[in-house]
């Protein structure tokens, strides 16, 4: 017996991924790491060996990929494998993004497997170089700690589940393992493509970084394990911390979430909102919301949500409901958090917008460049009220009300009448009619978020 066949079957014992009662699909490429993959499950005592299904998928973006199909049949016939084979047409890939598009085809094509065998999980041949590929990407490019992990060595998938079991294993053993073995494997000539982001990480950054400390693979593995750790015991103690401060109808205590440990609300908030169906909250707009809540001279307020969703705030508790027209909403009296790159409408005619990204606003011409310290943020919009005022030059002030009377405003349009505030109720402009007057500071293009405001004519 080897030295890596030893580890996996340690490894296997130890993380019980699967019984020998289990049925598992093995996505097979025909490459080296799948095919060691095929060879060491199939190698397993029969107390550890589960039901093997051996899934192919043949992506036609190579004229090699007919022989690789041809070579999994053989091997599949030869020992007795089940071998379920689909295609990937050419008349379906994108002209752009064809790596992603080819990946999305074929986990659909094992999921389709999986639910024809009724099989326990899906298991896949990423080892330790892939982990250390992509927690270097991640890190590269930036967003949430949860994606440091890299890859996991197991997560749900569909009604089953997705099993990683070569992960603690390097690229080199497995290599050695099927020279050893004697194995026969295909080698993909665009894994050499340097244009693809990964294989620069695979030829170019990992082996520098390999020559600064050859046993970089293995830290990078100790790390994924303790972020993993830690990341189990953060998501523990969510669950418990929602437990208490969420009833069984869904609905947060606003009290309970900000008396909860600072460094857990963003998180909690965040799982909340997944538990409610509403995924793809940026980071910013949670810390928006965070102060939102906390602000107790507020306690009605709608805040509007990704995809469809809005966040209603009734006193001590908070609910997700469908906002079935965004627009329309604004028509009442209560406050709204602004959301970048979205349209309100503000009058019969007029709708107004705010993004950081000029090209959002395309053709229209109305467009007003601020800059806003980030404490005003979030911008809200509401009906003026009694005592705003806006900020003038030389830090005077006018009453929104004379600006109105003013530029004689009849009074119909006047009791309708939006303002943009910061997130300290300070108006920032009366909608189409006046801008408060900010004093920067010296480094306020450092210091200060600059944003774009347009107005155009209702659709």
């Amino acid at each position: 017996m080897t030295k890596l066949q030893q580890a996996f079957e340690r490894h296997l014992i130890r993380s019980r991924f699967f019984t020998y009662q289990d049925k598992v699909v093995v996505a097979v490429s025909t490459g080296v790491d799948s095919m060691v993959l095929l060879d060491l499950l199939q190698r397993l005592p029969t107390l550890y060996r589960p039901q093997i299904i051996v899934a192919h998928m043949n992506h036609e973006l190579r004229a090699q990929s007919r022989l690789e199909e041809q070579f999994i049949q053989q091997y599949c016939k030869q020992h007795d494998l089940p071998l379920e084979i689909a295609h990937w047409p050419k008349a379906q890939h994108p002209q752009n993004g064809v790596e992603n598009a080819a990946r999305q085809a074929r986990y659909r094509f094992f999921k389709h497997v999986l639910d024809k065998y009724s099989a326990d999980c899906l298991i896949t041949a990423h080892h330790q170089n892939d982990l250390a590929e992509t927690m270097l990407m991640k890190l590269t490019r930036g967003g949430q700690i949860d994606q440091l992990v890299g890859i996991r060595d197991q997560r749900p998938f569909g009604k089953s589940k997705l099993v990683r079991p070569l992960l603690p294993f390097s690229k080199k053993s497995i290599r050695n393992y099927a020279q050893g073995r004697h194995l026969k494997w295909y080698e993909d000539e665009t894994n050499n493509d340097l244009d693809i982001q990964r294989n620069r990480y695979r030829h170019e950054i990992i082996p520098l970084l390999e020559k600064e400390n050859p046993q970089v693979l293995a830290h990078l593995t100790h790390y994924h394990q303790q972020l993993s750790e830690i990341l189990a015991w953060r998501d523990q103690e969510i669950g418990q911390r929602l437990q208490v401060i969420v009833s069984t109808d869904g609905k947060l205590n606003v009290a309970g979430l900000l008396e909860s440990n600072r460094f857990l609300q963003k998180d909690l908030l965040r799982q909340w909102l997944n538990n409610q169906h509403v995924h793809d909250v940026k980071e910013q707009q949670l810390s928006e919301l965070l102060q939102v809540l906390a602000n107790s001279n507020k306690p009605q307020q709608t805040i509007l949500l990704p995809h469809q969703y809005k966040l209603e705030r009734n006193y001590s508790v908070c609910a997700i409901k469908k906002a079935n027209n965004q627009i329309n909403a604004l028509q009442n009296s209560r406050e709204h958090v602004i959301e970048l790159e979205q349209w309100y409408q503000v009058d019969k005619t007029k709708m107004i917008a705010v993004s950081t990204e000029k090209a959002f606003f395309a053709d229209e011409k109305e467009l007003s460049l601020q800059w806003l310290a980030p404490d005003q943020f979030p911008l809200r919009i509401r009906k003026w009220q009694k005592g705003d005022h806006i900020r003038l030059k030389g830090g005077q002030h006018q009453l929104v009300k004379r600006v109105l009377i003013n530029q004689k405003v009849p009074q119909d349009q006047r009791d309708q009448q939006q303002v943009l505030i910061d997130a300290h109720g300070e108006v920032i402009w009366l909608i189409n009619r006046k801008w408060s007057w900010f004093e920067r500071p010296t480094d306020y293009q450092q210091a200060w978020r600059l944003c774009f405001i347009g107005i155009k004519d209702k659709e």
